[in-house]
């Protein structure tokens, strides 16, 4: 594959990252349809360990698998499993209702994840 100047540029800074290890996060930055997700793709298969994509939304999630990202999934779904239900009154009717309750899932393949690439 053959990237624009700015992506080698990219692609070495994230590589200088990944081995140093510092700081925890690394930010990508650019206009829309500068191939970041296309980038991010390219050094995830480099990685020596398991790599996992996440999105804020659905939606961002379904176009991060459409672009190659099979494993992308929102990171709601990655931090939290579902508990149960629970009855919650509304202060403004006294109405009550059942909501959804979550915990961290300890067990989620971000756990496990050498690289986490968030999407949006």
């Amino acid at each position: 594959m053959e990237f624009s100047p700015q992506q080698d540029e990219a692609l070495k800074a994230v590589g200088r990252w990944l081995k140093e290890g510092r700081p925890q996060v690394f930010r990508l930055f650019g206009y829309a349809g500068t191939g970041k997700t296309t980038l991010a793709r390219y050094f995830a298969e480099h990685v020596d360990g398991q790599v996992q994509f996440a999105a804020f939304t659905g939606k961002a999630a379904q176009v991060l698998r459409s672009k190659g990202a099979t494993n992308a999934r929102t990171i709601h779904s990655l931090i939290y499993r579902p508990k149960g239900e629970e009855s919650v009154e509304d202060e403004v009717t006294g109405k009550t209702s059942m909501s959804p309750t979550f915990s961290l899932n300890r067990q989620s393949p971000i756990s496990r994840a050498k690289l986490v690439v968030i999407d949006e």
